[in-house]
């Protein structure tokens, strides 16, 4: 949460069983002492599906230059294509931001999650991203963007190797 980035991309869904922030959602709502779960309950962000907030100047600690939520819908579903509409929406605001770094946090995909729900997540994220990258209407000749899919804090390797073997399947 506290990564120098230009850009960090938080996905947050409607709601869990507490009506609480879930996740990277979570963290960041305990860094900002409950902001979150206040844009919800005042109707400012609610986490639909495709919605989007941008923080251009977010609050200590987060140092990002910019904080983008981006709404998740109402709940996982088993094969979680959720994931690829907010990677393609995180993406192309990171394109026309021209940013030259962004950390994308939609979902922790670690611990008890099943193996093939990390592998289809991972590829999915993976082709939303390089949909918005693909369909980028001018792409910035020279414009290097370092674009990195966080995991679990203490991390994952499967959930790594899962971002790699998605990377590298690409046509």
């Amino acid at each position: 949460m506290t990564a120098k980035l230009d850009l960090l991309v938080v996905g947050m869904f409607e709601r869990d069983a507490a009506n609480q922030p879930i996740g990277g959602a979570r963290r960041l709502d305990h860094v900002l002492h409950g902001t979150l779960g206040r844009l919800r309950e005042g109707g400012i962000f609610k986490g639909i599906s495709g919605e989007t907030m941008m923080l251009t100047t977010p609050p200590a600690p987060i140092q990002a230059r910019a904080l983008m939520l981006v709404g998740m819908g109402a709940s996982l579903s088993p094969t979680y294509p959720v994931f690829g509409h907010p990677a393609e929406l995180a993406m192309r605001a990171a394109l026309r931001m021209r940013v030259q770094s962004a950390g994308c946090l939609l979902a922790w995909l670690e611990g008890e999650t099943p193996a093939d729900i990390v592998e289809a997540s991972a590829a999915i994220m993976i082709q939303g991203a390089v949909r918005a990258i693909d369909e980028a209407e001018s792409p910035a000749e020279g414009h290097i963007l370092e674009w990195t899919f966080f995991v679990q804090q203490d991390g994952d390797r499967r959930t790594e190797a899962a971002f790699r073997r998605a990377f590298d399947s690409l046509p």
